[in-house]
């Protein structure tokens, strides 16, 4: 140490000069380690971020085939509902079916009775004026009454159902097939009268009791539903293919005072 004061300026300078140029190359080395391992580093950290990139990538990719997927299925499913609506129409068509059954009740006050053995009419005090036309159905509180035969402008006059003139589609309570119902006049005694026939040789009247026949919509007049009479026998038709009956209605038709018109 005490030599190195000792040596001249000059001396210094070279000797500094000379360990500056030795070291440097080590120097430079060191430097491009530290950029070459930063490189490597940051090489590493990019190849973990493109990982992960692409891994959220596949992410979405798996949630967007998802979706599409979902929104294939939602398109068939709607596509299967369009099929069923137009079979349903097709369907309903070759029935002759009316889709929806909609009425408009209007209520109405018997003016005039006329209740012989050859025909059964009431006039009402209601007719163009309020919108009824010929065959819309009347009923009252206990079932059916009858349908408009003929409407002028304040009034109009009702074919009942014990009118031998009047027929319509019925059904059995609980059986849906259809059979034919017609009036069946006024018996001694005041008996208002019907007759169902079409009716299937499985029908069986319980013992002791009756087959209640209620109106069909088939007919487009009336809803279904509605009572008309009850059976009590059944017999034989003259084909022998089906069965007949005698229906007894309400007793009071004959002196029923309010009706309900049900317009379409």
């Amino acid at each position: 140490m005490i030599g190195w004061f000792l040596l001249p300026l000059g001396s210094k300078i070279a000797l500094k000069s000379s360990f500056d140029e030795f070291h440097a190359p080590i120097w430079n080395a060191s430097i491009k380690i530290r950029d070459l391992s930063h490189y490597w580093g940051h090489l590493s950290d990019s190849k973990n971020t493109l990982i992960e990139k692409g891994r959220d990538h596949a992410r979405i990719l798996s949630d967007a085939k998802l979706q599409i997927s979902r929104k294939e299925e939602l398109q068939n499913e709607l596509e299967k509902i369009r099929n069923l609506k137009n079979e349903l129409q097709m369907l309903e068509k070759s029935l002759d079916l009316s889709p929806v059954q909609t009425f408009a009740p209007l209520v109405a006050r018997v003016t005039l009775r006329s209740l012989s053995g050859w025909s059964q009419n009431l006039i009402i005090n209601k007719g163009s004026n309020f919108n009824l036309s010929a065959g819309n159905a009347a009923i009252f509180s206990e079932g059916v009454v009858g349908k408009l035969e003929k409407v002028n402008e304040n009034s109009s006059k009702i074919q009942l159902l014990t009118n031998s003139s009047f027929r319509v589609v019925a059904h059995i309570k609980g059986d849906d097939r259809p059979i034919t119902y017609r009036g069946g006049g006024v018996s001694f005694g005041s008996r208002n009268l019907g007759l169902i026939t079409d009716v299937p040789q499985d029908v069986r009247i319980p013992l002791g009791g009756s087959l209640e026949i209620i109106s069909s919509s088939l007919g487009g007049s009336f809803p279904k539903g509605l009572k008309i009479g009850n059976a009590y026998k059944l017999e034989p038709s003259t084909d022998g293919i089906f069965q007949t009956a005698e229906v007894i209605l309400s007793k009071e038709l004959n002196v029923i005072e309010e009706i309900t018109i049900l317009r379409k």
